[in-house]
């Protein structure tokens, strides 16, 4: 019995790595994706020795790309979570980071004309139904890669990708707030009432006051270590996704919707040593966070949570905005997360997010077949 090859693509989009398929060269049927996926993967497997997975969320992704034939849309992107300890696939949500791979990987693929030295992509993210315009520097035909563009967590700079996400807001639920309220109270099983903003912008997310739940908010990956801690989170994140209808039971979404919605962890601007050691200073930022993605700690911050923080800083009423420190006339947010600091750029009128632009790297890595049992 011989292995099956499917062709593809190896990249590395902002803090994240996926598998990049051409649609047209998986099976027609989308049923046998998912057993292609976890098997490209590694997945179910701590290790992920037998794939490509490289044992955290952020390298556990797929994408698949397709020509689109909607006016105004250049090229389809379908995102797959792939979840590393049990065998699912997610297509619930997006994830932005590799949304930075897509622009790139479009010019070099020769799904967009390539036009230097600056190439607009515009991707529908069909996960979300929602638009992204990404602005992609090109030198002989081909996606820059070299540049100057610093982005934390990833080493070393590169060639700066320039996206707007918009109008992201209900990207999944078709609401921004949609549980119709700008704060909710989750009561957990420990008679203890915690405060949060439930907020659907880009991907829906969470968010919770460090102190709420005995931290500091500067805590890195020791948190995963966390067991009581963690529990808590992952209880409040299942019941914000029992009130969004993602699952009839706060405890099945750890198995039944492992991707969103995604927790953000919020306090004041303080000083605090990011991973490599580096002193992040509190006037480096107008909030600190720490994001919780599928059950870990993440080592930067998902651009899509990116995009709701800066939705939320900007919008009246939310536990981002109250406690965030940025006047009212600015549209840039700085956030600092556990690779350093980042900043988002938020146009929005009358609480109505049109537009959310972020600076993103992004590289090929390897192309050619992946093979799998």
């Amino acid at each position: 019995m011989t292995m099956k090859k499917f062709p593809c693509v190896y990249m590395r989009g902002g803090t994240s790595k996926a598998v990049i398929f051409h649609k047209q060269d998986l099976p027609e049927d989308k049923e046998e994706w998912k057993d292609i996926f976890l098997k490209v993967m590694g997945s179910p497997d701590i290790k992920q020795i037998d794939g490509m997975g490289g044992t955290v969320s952020s390298t556990s992704k797929i994408a698949v790309i397709s020509p689109s034939q909607e006016e105004g849309i250049d090229v389809n992107y379908d995102f797959y979570q792939v979840d590393i300890l049990i065998p699912r696939v997610d297509d619930s949500g997006n994830c932005g980071n590799i949304s930075s791979a897509v622009g790139p990987f479009a010019v070099d693929e020769g799904l967009v004309k390539a036009v230097e030295p600056v190439t607009k992509v515009r991707v529908l993210n069909t996960n979300t139904n929602k638009i992204i315009e990404e602005y992609v520097k090109v030198k002989d035909g081909k996606a820059e890669v070299y540049g100057k563009e610093k982005i934390p967590g990833v080493p070393g700079t590169g060639s700066g990708i320039h996206m707007y996400f918009e109008n992201p807001g209900g990207s999944v639920t078709g609401k921004i707030f949609p549980t119709g309220n700008k704060k909710d109270i989750i009561k957990t099983s420990r008679n203890k009432a915690i405060e949060t903003t439930i907020i659907d912008c880009g991907n829906p997310f969470v968010f919770i006051k460090a102190e709420d739940i005995g931290l500091k908010g500067t805590e890195l990956l020791e948190l995963n270590a966390d067991k009581d801690k963690m529990k808590l989170i992952e209880e409040i994140r299942g019941k914000a996704a029992e009130k969004l209808g993602f699952v009839d039971f706060w405890e099945k979404a750890e198995t039944e919707s492992t991707s969103i919605p995604k927790v953000s962890i919020i306090s004041k601007s303080q000083d605090y040593l990011d991973l490599d050691k580096n002193k992040i200073k509190k006037e480096e930022m107008d909030l600190c966070v720490r994001a919780i993605s599928v059950g870990s700690v993440h080592k930067a911050y998902p651009v899509t949570c990116y995009v709701a923080t800066g939705a939320a800083a900007k919008i009246k009423g939310t536990l981002v905005q109250e406690i965030v420190e940025i006047d009212d006339e600015n549209n840039t947010v700085k956030i600092g997360h556990t690779s350093g600091t980042g900043k988002i750029e938020v146009i929005i009128e009358e609480e109505q997010v049109k537009k959310v632009g972020v600076v993103r790297t992004a590289r090929r890595i390897m192309d050619g077949n992946i093979y799998i049992k």
